[in-house]
């Protein structure tokens, strides 16, 4: 997003502060796609991320109240969606969405539910390693790796957002990434 975006993002945010539905309708529709983007890579599901899509706009907008618009809006809602998809993931039960594509396709039962499982079952291994490994770094690698690869933010925005050079930004992610990856090898992970 660019600056001019930016700009406007936090003009229209103060007018739906104000009551304007046109300004909501604006920034729901500039920032939609990706929302929905963002979702959809990390549920992998169309319907679900539909449905994230939608809870994060409407949460962005009834928590306006909290938005800082002396920062990027598109960083603040990527990072509502962000949270919206762990917390449905968290919830979803892998047993049930298996199920559901057996049932859609009876005559790959075995070979589609062997696969399937295993994919599942290597995903959440995946997930579950890398979850342990970034408690094992300290809060400010831990920030990084997030704002970046989760929120999906630039070096600068990273660095207006932390209030940092931007070779500061570029060195501790890095650094992060190296600690991140030797943590994952310590637990028989090879990223």
């Amino acid at each position: 997003m660019n600056d001019r975006h930016d700009h406007d993002d936090q003009e229209l945010a103060k007018k739906v502060l104000q009551g304007n539905q046109t300004a909501a309708r604006t920034l729901v529709s500039r920032h939609h796609d990706a929302v929905f983007g963002l979702a959809l890579r990390m549920l992998r599901n169309r319907e679900d991320a539909a449905e994230v899509a939608q809870d994060a706009m409407v949460k962005a907008l009834s928590n306006m109240h909290r938005y800082d618009p002396t920062r990027p809006f598109g960083p603040w809602i990527n990072r509502i969606a962000r949270n919206l998809c762990i917390d449905r993931y968290r919830r979803r039960k892998p047993t049930s969405e298996l199920n559901e594509q057996i049932t859609a396709n009876p005559e790959t039962k075995g070979r589609a539910y062997s696969r399937r499982a295993d994919e599942i079952a290597h995903e959440n291994h995946l997930m579950s390693a890398v979850e342990e490994a970034m408690t094992t770094l300290g809060p400010k690698y831990q920030e990084i790796i997030k704002l970046y690869h989760y929120d999906h933010m630039t070096y600068r925005e990273i660095a207006a957002h932390l209030e940092l050079p931007d070779g500061t930004v570029m060195n501790r992610l890095f650094r992060a990434r190296k600690k991140l990856q030797a943590a994952l090898l310590e637990r028989g992970i090879r990223p």
